[in-house]
């Protein structure tokens, strides 16, 4: 019994899991750089100006979220949700953006440039005057995205068409 009792303790501390302190941080402050928030439920919360640079934000959950002109430079967002969000003027610079669910997303005047993206679901997005600059989008999708002044620079790959 004893041997199954912790075998139960050390399956759960390995179970990947946010920063409770870090959550707490975020929102009472609304900014939260080089924070732990890996699997965390912020869907719906509002990060309009904040400051999540360097943050890990793996696999979190942040569908419908009000993010206006936040900055997520450097942030780790492997596998997060951004379905219909709203991140107008966002920064996802030096970000990298692996798998990342950006469907139905407002991202006018996003900042991509230098982010890694691989295989993000774009589809159905707002990406008007969005930048992308230094970027593999060769296996992201973009079908039915606004693409309306986006600037796309010389030197990235995969460029929809």
């Amino acid at each position: 019994m004893k041997k199954i009792l912790l075998s139960i303790m050390l399956f759960i501390s390995l179970l990947p899991a946010f920063d409770a302190n870090d959550l707490k941080q975020l929102k009472e402050d609304g900014d939260c750089p080089k924070c732990d928030l890996s699997y965390a439920d912020l869907r719906g919360i509002d990060l309009t100006m904040s400051d999540l640079s360097d943050a890990n934000l793996s696999h979190a959950d942040l569908t419908n979220t009000l993010a206006h002109k936040a900055d997520f430079t450097h942030a780790d967002l492997t596998d997060a949700i951004f379905e219909r969000s709203n991140l107008k003027g966002s920064k996802f610079v030096n970000a990298t953006l692996k798998h990342v669910n950006f469907f139905g997303a407002r991202i006018w005047k996003g900042d991509f440039s230098n982010a890694a993206i691989d295989r993000c679901n774009f589809d159905e997005s707002a990406l008007g005057s969005a930048i992308f600059d230094k970027n593999d989008l060769t296996n992201s999708t973009f079908k039915g995205a606004i693409l309306y002044k986006t600037f796309f620079h010389k030197n990235v790959v995969g460029i929809p068409q």
